[in-house]
Order: C-alpha cells, then sequence, then structure tokens
C-alpha cells in the first residue's frame, strides 16, 4: 500500500487471471451516474471508483473519522499492525488475530466485563489519564525503535 488503500485491477478490462477475486467484486458492485448538484455518500471502508463523464467535473471528498480525536485513526493502527505483524511466522500471526479478534474486535463482547473498571488496566473507559498513560506508552514504544 502506497498511502491510501487502493486496488491495482483496472475497472474496465480486469486482468481476472492476475486479480482473481476482482469478479467477486463487480458482482457485488453498485452504480450511480449523477447529475449536477446531486451528492452521494459512501459508507466508511467501502471500495469505490469514480469516473468523469464530462469535461468538467468538481469532486468533493470529506473523509469522516468516528473515533475521538485522542484515538488517532484505525488507518494508522492498521499500518503499524503491517509492520509489527504481517511478517511473522504463520502461527504467531494467528496468536495476533486470536489476541486482536479478542481485545479489539470483539465479536464475543467487553473481554473484561466480569472486572470491575478500576482492575481493566488498558481495558477500562477510557478516561483521560488512562489516554494519556496509554499514548506515552506508544510515544515510548516507537522511539525506541
Amino acid at each position: 500500500m502506497a498511502g491510501q488503500p487502493a486496488s491495482m485491477a483496472p475497472l474496465k478490462e480486469p486482468d481476472f487471471g492476475r486479480f482473481p477475486r476482482f469478479r467477486e467484486a463487480l458482482a457485488a458492485a453498485r452504480t450511480a451516474e449523477l447529475e449536477p448538484g446531486d451528492a452521494i455518500y459512501i459508507p466508511t471502508l467501502w471500495w469505490h471508483h469514480v469516473e468523469a463523464l464530462s469535461a468538467f467535473n468538481v469532486l468533493v471528498n470529506y473523509w469522516w473519522e468516528d473515533p475521538p480525536a485522542y484515538a488517532g485513526g484505525a488507518f494508522e493502527a492498521m499500518v503499524h499492525g503491517i509492520m509489527a505483524v504481517s511478517y511473522l511466522p504463520d502461527e504467531r500471526r494467528r496468536a495476533w488475530r486470536a489476541m486482536f479478534d479478542h481485545y479489539v474486535l470483539r465479536p464475543e463482547g467487553e473481554p473484561m466485563a466480569h472486572l470491575p473498571p478500576e482492575h481493566r488496566g488498558i481495558l477500562a473507559p477510557p478516561t483521560p489519564q488512562l489516554r494519556e498513560r496509554i499514548r506515552q506508552f506508544l510515544l515510548r514504544s516507537l522511539s525506541r525503535h
């Protein structure tokens, strides 16, 4: 990835041999042709393609981030995950996937619900003090390497 994630598959003449899953993406695709004055909302993390159909066009793009400003962005967390986890051996990546699922994505619900908030460590409800403690930990960790 170079900057924001982008597809390398050409939309008009896709090479299904090189991009075999692109056929699935096209089957799920939706199309909208906008007229002057129209606007479209594309939800977060939806892949999209924009094509101008006339000589003059205006595109206004606004990236809405739902996380609180103190948390940073999920994209930056993913980039750090790529750097820290993606080249580990398969067994270790599977272990980290389980940890991320359990503590971050939480498909089973709140992992520390059985503990009082004051005993949940970094998984406690965020307070300004806890956010600053985590931020300082991350800054120290990243500056050592």
